[in-house]
Formats: C-alpha cells, structure tokens, sequence
C-alpha cells in the first residue's frame, strides 16, 4: 500500500549519559514519513532536531546517546517492518547507504578536506552496491553531472 509510511517513530527519548547522571536529549518524540514525502524537521538550537535523526539513523550511539524508549519502525525494500531502535550496527551498516540516508545539516562538514571528492563519493558505491573501482568512479561521475556540478571531471580529483 502506498500510503504506508516507511518510518515511523513514537515516543523517542533519547538520554546521554554524563557524570551527574543521564540527561534527556529528546522525550516522546513521534512523526511518520510516507513515500515521496519531504519531511523537515524545524525547531530552535538544542531542541533535539540532530538527536532525532540521528536516532532514526542509528549513528546517536557514536555521539554518546542511548535509545531510552521509543519505536523506530521502518519499511525496508523487501516489505519486512523491523524497530530500528533493537537492530544490531551490523544490520544497520547495511541498511545504512542502501536503504536509508541523510543529508546533514552542515554543508561544510559533508566531505572532508584530506580525502578527494571521488575517493568520497566512491566509497559508499563501492560498499553499499558492490561496486568495483571503476563502475564507481563512472557512477561517480554521472551523478555529479546530474546535479550539474561544473567541471565533474576535475571535481572527482
């Protein structure tokens, strides 16, 4: 069915841990996002905006965060509905890059400086489609001249 969303979340709370005890960085957080939908998140500094993506993501737990409560559900490609707040990182790699993804927030912090922007691009191909160098950096290419980045050739390197 269409109308199905293929992330829901209820109730997220999510909680860091410091030396006074935890801290509550989100509490009963709840929103679905259907096929074809834009969701945006808008909230002032602080209010849990990066939290709550990055809950559904399941990369909080690399910045101190514990899932306290709370469902993430999501419709993966194969029709099966799993909690992503109980999958093990190993699913979540997977799952990561080829069924879900993010754009972050902070532009300049998207690619990093010591690393070409092929070797960048490239490796999430490689990774997550299987890739092999070549097919990579041809798709690589395309891709930046879909978006009509000037130069795609010299941008790669």
């Amino acid at each position: 069915m269409l109308d199905h969303p293929l992330a829901t979340i209820e109730n997220l709370r999510v909680e860091f841990q410091t030396k006074d005890g935890p801290v509550v960085g989100v509490e009963d957080v709840s929103f679905e996002i259907r096929p074809g939908e834009t969701v945006c998140i808008v909230g002032e500094s602080g209010s849990g905006k990066s939290v709550s993506s990055l809950s559904l993501m399941r990369l909080i737990e690399y910045g101190g965060g514990d899932i306290a409560g709370g469902r993430l559900l999501f419709k993966r490609g194969n029709g099966d509905e799993i909690d992503l707040a109980k999958t093990d990182q190993s699913l979540m790699r997977t799952i990561r890059g080829n069924e879900i993804g993010m754009i972050f927030q902070e532009p300049m912090t998207a690619l990093n400086p010591v690393f070409t922007v092929g070797r960048q691009l490239t490796e999430g191909l490689r990774m997550h489609k299987g890739l092999n160098k070549a097919e990579a950096e041809a798709r690589a290419l395309d891709l930046l001249k879909q978006v009509r980045i000037p130069e795609p050739e010299r941008r790669l390197t």
